[in-house]
């Protein structure tokens, strides 16, 4: 019989050596700290995931990792970019669509914080998918923003982490290449993560019509302000949208009620 989540050994990052075994991992507040913003789930839970690739746990846990590539990471950037000071620096991927990360002084304040304020746990298992999707789906973590019924918690979150990346890509913040190799400028950027559902979404749609910059719109635009691979958004829409018609160009004026529906689609996938 499998253990239960809440039964799982909890320790700090730095008591785990950790292997290439695949299994999943939860991350746990600890009870004497705090995260603006988030009510913490059953004993601190914030989020699960899994390691299923060749690194297996070692590679995956996120206390030292790069923001860019993990999603935990980036949630709790968002939540704790005032208090920490974090700056968000965009990533331009020539191959994929382009996602954000942050620059490297704050990456070492995000893991130290992550360090002093996070206990990790881990579960062994030869299907980590699986695993993960029960977990997942049964605790609903604050920060797994897949797999588990989304709350007006988790829809905040989702919508502020969109947020970073519409600023950054209509002010040009920082740019990077791939590599990391160069940086243009870093202005100083305001966040904030609200807390009442129609001001919210309000407040995306203003944003959204800020950087449209002109009076039509395009999915291939969206999808780039919203993080989103074009191809798979583009897929998205032609199951979501009840107009959709074969052709269809997907350009339409900004306040369109299509195209309302198109950045609907576009929060929905982030």
């Amino acid at each position: 019989m499998k253990q239960s989540l809440l039964e799982w050994r909890r320790c700090p990052r730095s008591d785990f050596i950790l292997g290439h075994e695949a299994g999943v991992y939860a991350l746990f507040l600890r009870e004497d700290s705090t995260l603006p913003g988030v009510e913490p789930g059953e004993q601190g839970l914030l989020y699960i995931g899994l390691a299923a690739n060749r690194k297996g746990l070692s590679g995956r846990c996120h206390f030292d990792a790069r923001t860019r590539n993990h999603s935990p990471r980036k949630s709790l950037a968002v939540l704790l970019m005032d208090e920490l000071g974090l700056a968000p620096v965009l990533i331009i991927k020539p191959n994929s669509a382009d996602t954000w990360g942050l620059d490297g002084p704050s990456e070492a304040r995000l893991s130290r914080w992550m360090h002093d304020n996070l206990d990790l746990a881990i579960e062994v298992c030869t299907h980590p998918d699986a695993r993960e999707t029960e977990l997942v789906g049964r605790y609903a973590p604050p920060l797994n923003l897949k797999k588990c019924v989304q709350t007006e918690q988790h829809r905040r979150i989702s919508r502020a982490r969109a947020s970073v990346m519409a600023q950054l890509q209509e002010r040009g913040v920082v740019t990077f290449s791939d590599n990391l190799a160069h940086e243009r400028r870093r202005p100083k950027m305001a966040f904030v993560v609200a807390d009442d559902a129609a001001s919210a979404t309000r407040q995306s749609l203003h944003s959204a019509r800020q950087w449209a910059g002109a009076d039509i719109d395009t999915a291939v635009a969206i999808a780039a302000r919203y993080g989103l691979n074009p191809k798979s958004y583009r897929q998205r829409l032609r199951v979501s949208i009840p107009w959709y018609r074969k052709p269809q160009e997907w350009t339409f004026p900004v306040d369109s009620t299509e195209w309302r529906d198109m950045i609907a689609v576009a929060e929905k996938m982030t």
